[in-house]
């Protein structure tokens, strides 16, 4: 008897009948995974050339799209219109500080005025060429101490979009008495990208008009940079703008309420100043 319960307590496989199944299972989950890694790994490197050519087109169009890029982000003194605010009266005592920095054949934009100069004299090759703005007789100015040519004034970025030129990236308005140093404008507006919405300028000097402005809008006189895209949406809002804001004094007021509603903040760049 003693020898019987010793054999029965040393048997390796105790009769249960529920153990042989799970051990079936187990043995058979992992040879599936065992053959699993092995046919993918035949796979894999038997195809080795493929995923390194997929590699290889991955990289170079990765390449391409990053020279494109690199080729937009060279704005130069060509990419940028100029939308100069004058006037006949004003244009004769004040045309020489467009003469500072206008570069005949280089850079693109015009003189904005409010009538034809008179005929009988020719008009300089170192001036800007000349453009007659629309009538705004037809517009509101409620401003009692301003003078509605602030109208015609903030239209000149519509009117300058208008003409569909070729290759504009920025439109860049001023007065006819800014003074524009063109190099230090190209290296400014190449820090921006071009294909989104900015509005780029300074506040003034002036506390009085800061307060007018609520420090939040681009100061005219020191030069207002607009963006392609910007523009684009603002001509289609600007008439009807420059009516609904009909009470404010400068057409930079008008341009930056105008942008203001598109959704657009200033970004504030010191380089444009008073």
């Amino acid at each position: 008897m003693k020898e019987m319960s010793l054999r029965k307590r040393y048997v390796p496989f105790p009769n249960n009948h529920k153990l042989v199944p799970k051990l079936c299972t187990i043995i058979i989950i992992k040879s599936f995974l065992i053959t699993f890694c092995l046919v993918a790994s035949i796979y894999l490197i038997s195809n080795a050339h493929l995923f390194k050519k997929y590699a290889y087109d991955t990289a170079a169009v990765t390449n391409k799209q990053e020279n494109i890029s690199k080729e937009e982000e060279e704005t130069n003194i060509s990419h940028i219109l100029f939308g100069i605010g004058g006037s006949t009266k004003s244009w004769n005592n004040r045309s020489s500080y467009s003469e500072l920095w206008w570069r005949p054949n280089v850079t693109r934009g015009f003189v904005w005025l409010d009538e034809i100069p008179q005929e009988n004299e020719p008009w300089p090759e170192t001036f800007p060429p000349y453009r007659v703005s629309e009538d705004t007789s037809t517009f509101k100015y409620t401003c009692w101490f301003g003078d509605r040519s602030a109208v015609r004034i903030a239209r000149i970025l519509k009117e300058s979009f208008e003409l569909g030129l070729n290759n504009v990236r920025w439109f860049v308005m001023g007065d006819d008495d800014t003074v524009f140093f063109t190099e230090n404008l190209v290296t400014v507006l190449t820090k921006y990208d071009h294909n989104q919405m900015y509005y780029i300028g300074g506040i003034s000097e002036s506390v009085e008009i800061n307060v007018l402005g609520s420090y939040s809008q681009a100061f005219g006189g020191g030069g207002i940079a607009i963006s392609y895209p910007l523009a684009a949406e603002l001509v289609k809002i600007l008439d009807g703008c420059i009516n609904r804001y009909h009470y404010l004094y400068a057409s930079d007021q008008k341009i930056g309420s105008c942008v203001t509603e598109i959704g657009v903040s200033l970004t504030k760049e010191p380089g444009f100043h008073q």
